[in-house]
C-alpha cells in the first residue's frame, strides 16, 4: 500500500485534534494541479509543523485515509465541509486562507484533498528514527513506499512492548507515593507497572502535549514550571493516571489518553479524595474558589 506525508499546518491539526463528529477532512493547498499520488482508502500522514520559534524535526502526529481530489473556492469548500476544513467559523477560513496566500482567493480556486478516518497517533514520530527521508527543503509532502507505510504506522499507534519489572522505575515513570495509595499498597503499586508495561508511556504523553501546545503547563489550573522557575523548571511536569489500578481489568494497560500532565500541587489534591478526583472535578475546585464559593469538597 503506498503513502504520502503532507506538510501540515499546527492550527489546522490542532483544530481537527480536538474535534469529534466530522466525517470528513479538506486538507487544502494552493496548488490546484490534480493530486493522483494515492488511490482511495490508503494513507495520509501529517508532517505537523513546530511552534514558532520551536526547532528541531518535525514529527508526524496522525493520520487519515484519502478519499478524493477537488477543485473548489473558498466558498465551496466551506459551504461543503465546513469544520472539516479546520476552523471554527467561516471567516477564520477565510481570513487563514488570505493571509497564507497573499491574495484574496475567494475569487478563485483551491486544491483539496479530501481525508477520511482523522487519528491522532499515540505516540509521535520522528522520520529519522523510522527509517524516512524527508529533507527539510521539501515544502509540501513526499510518497511513500510501503516499508515506510509500515514503519510509521506501527510506531505511531504504539504497542505496549516491555514489562516493567521494578518498582524503583515508578519514579522514572512518574508515579508518585500516593498511587499506592491503597489497600493493598506495593502490590497494587506493582501490578499497576506491570499493566503499564511501558516506560515510554508518561513520556510519549508529554512529547504529544509539547508538540500540540509548544510548552508544558498544568492541564488543571495551568502552571507552568519553566515560567515560574526558569532554567531549572524547563520541561518538567507531572504526569497522573487518571484511571487507578482498582478500576482496569486484568489484562487492561495504560494508553497515553490515561495520562493528563498537572503540576505537583494539583497532583496532590487530585490523590486527596477516595475515589479521586477528575480533571474536570478539580478543575472545578479552583473555579469555585476564584470566586469566593465553598467548594463543596
Amino acid at each position: 500500500m503506498a503513502g504520502y506525508i503532507g506538510v501540515t499546518a499546527r492550527k489546522w491539526f490542532t483544530y481537527l485534534s480536538s474535534s469529534n463528529g466530522i466525517n470528513e477532512v479538506n486538507f487544502w493547498r494552493k496548488n490546484t494541479d490534480n493530486f493522483n499520488v494515492l488511490k482511495q482508502g490508503e494513507p495520509f500522514f501529517f508532517l505537523v509543523k513546530n511552534e514558532k520559534g520551536v526547532r528541531g524535526e518535525r514529527a508526524v502526529l496522525g493520520t487519515a485515509a484519502y478519499e478524493r481530489f477537488e477543485k473548489l473556492t473558498v466558498n465551496e469548500a466551506w459551504d461543503r465541509y465546513r469544520n472539516g476544513n479546520g476552523d471554527e467559523e467561516k471567516d477564520e477560513f477565510i481570513t487563514r486562507m488570505n493571509e497564507m496566500f497573499e491574495t484574496d482567493k475567494c475569487k478563485g480556486e483551491i486544491g483539496c484533498i479530501i481525508l477520511s478516518d482523522f487519528k491522532v497517533f499515540d505516540n509521535p514520530v520522528y522520520l529519522s528514527e523510522v527509517g524516512v527521508d524527508f529533507k527539510n527543503s521539501i515544502v509540501s509532502g513526499k510518497s511513500l513506499k510501503d516499508a515506510e507505510v509500515n514503519n510509521i504506522t506501527e510506531f505511531g499507534f504504539i504497542k505496549q512492548r516491555e514489562t516493567v519489572k521494578r518498582l524503583a522505575e515508578a519514579e522514572i515513570i512518574g508515579f508518585s507515593e500516593d498511587d499506592e495509595g491503597f489497600p493493598e499498597g506495593k502490590l497494587v503499586l506493582k501490578q499497576h507497572l506491570i499493566r503499564e508495561r511501558n516506560l515510554e508511556v508518561i513520556k510519549l504523553a508529554k512529547e504529544r502535549f509539547l508538540q500540540l501546545h509548544g510548552r508544558y503547563y498544568c492541564e488543571v489550573c495551568e502552571f507552568d514550571f519553566a515560567e515560574h522557575y526558569g532554567e531549572v523548571g524547563e520541561g518538567y511536569i507531572e504526569g497522573h493516571h487518571t484511571k487507578p489500578v482498582s478500576e482496569m481489568g486484568e489484562t487492561e494497560l495504560t494508553m497515553v489518553e490515561d495520562i493528563a500532565l498537572v503540576c505537583s500541587n494539583c497532583h496532590r489534591m487530585l490523590h486527596r479524595k477516595r475515589p479521586w478526583l477528575s480533571i474536570d472535578e478539580l478543575k472545578q475546585v479552583l473555579t469555585v474558589k476564584k470566586v469566593g464559593e465553598p467548594s463543596g469538597y
